[in-house]
């Protein structure tokens, strides 16, 4: 009898990682970068709701091997986009683990079915589907109500309420009663700060019995094409985004200030400044700034309600940057 040859990649542990803009999905990944064996290669494939892509930089800054599909979400390009950048992460990077990181306005259901099924479902193995979220924001209705926010949870085996630090006493007690009210119950449950997560979540078992409440929350309702730059979202959000030259140089501190008086609801950069390389990353209208390793060039994204974004137009044009222009260093 004729063994059938194994495959080339089998089994490979998969996870996605996901949640709603501004619960800490990029930070989680690069927690868990940082902290994985040396011996290990894990590569990373990110979606973005933005047709810039700042994640993947902010990946492959960090050493990551990363893969992005950008412009869209992933349930949108879940046909051959998705499959062809599975593929050819796999070839590139022959990983141990792959992290998968889908938009914060996305809808999970489709993209697990594709990894789970077919040629996939031999090559990956899928492990526990993590979920962020920002207990405060259980209380605002737009994201308390989302379809695609209630599916993430509702397909997540293990549910973290990031920003521990951030939240109030209610905040957390909401965030207990939905981990309570989940059907069939988490495989963890968690709280945590900084996007800190254990690398033994990664390794638990994935829950095939988790059913998406709005299967069809996001069937292409999807993205309209745009000005260049510029995305839509039939959820309600629009995103526009830079790339600056290689070789452009920010002033530090009135990037710092630019970033505090515009105060993006969701908004990230990766900057070389005369004092380096930086993150800016904006949500609710704080901003953190971090060093990062150098990158190919400087880029910016910022989202926001479609209702909220004439306001930030004004903001962009009325401050002395138009946008950014004013506070980059003559070389």
């Amino acid at each position: 009898m004729t063994r059938r040859p194994q495959p080339r990649f089998h089994a490979i542990p998969t996870n996605l990682i996901m949640g709603f803009l501004g619960a800490g999905k990029t930070t989680a990944i690069l927690e868990l970068l940082k902290r994985k064996d040396d011996n290990e290669r894990w590569a990373v494939l990110v979606n973005e709701f933005g047709a810039v892509g700042i994640d993947g930089a902010i990946f492959s800054a960090s050493r990551a091997i990363v893969k992005e599909v950008p412009g869209g979400c992933l349930c949108c390009v879940v046909g051959v986009p998705l499959q062809v950048a599975v593929n050819r992460l796999l070839r590139d990077a022959e990983p141990d683990r792959l992290l998968i990181e889908p938009s914060g306005l996305g809808h999970p259901k489709r993209v697990v079915e594709t990894l789970s099924k077919g040629s996939f479902g031999e090559v990956l193995e899928l492990r526990a589907a993590i979920c962020l979220v920002d207990s405060r924001k259980l209380k605002d209705p737009r994201y308390a109500t989302a379809e695609n926010f209630i599916d993430q949870i509702a397909l997540a085996d293990v549910l973290v309420a990031n920003k521990l630090d951030l939240a109030v006493p209610s905040d957390v007690q909401a965030f207990d009663a939905l981990a309570g009210r989940c059907n069939p119950p988490k495989q963890l449950v968690a709280t945590t700060v900084n996007g800190v997560l254990d690398r033994a979540w990664l390794d638990l078992a994935r829950n095939p019995q988790r059913k998406a409440l709005f299967p069809r929350a996001h069937d292409h309702r999807g993205f309209e094409a745009g000005q260049p730059g510029m995305q839509n979202s039939g959820d309600g959000y629009r995103s526009r985004g830079w790339v600056f030259p290689a070789g452009t140089r920010f002033d530090h501190q009135r990037l710092s200030d630019w970033f505090s008086r515009v105060s993006p609801e969701r908004g990230k950069g990766i900057f070389e400044t005369e004092k380096g390389w930086f993150l800016f990353n904006s949500s609710d209208g704080m901003t953190t700034v971090s060093r990062i390793a150098p990158a190919e060039e400087s880029r910016a994204e910022m989202i926001l309600p479609q209702a909220e974004w004439e306001a930030m137009e004004r903001a962009l044009m009325e401050s002395e940057v138009s946008p950014f222009l004013e506070i980059q260093v003559a070389l």
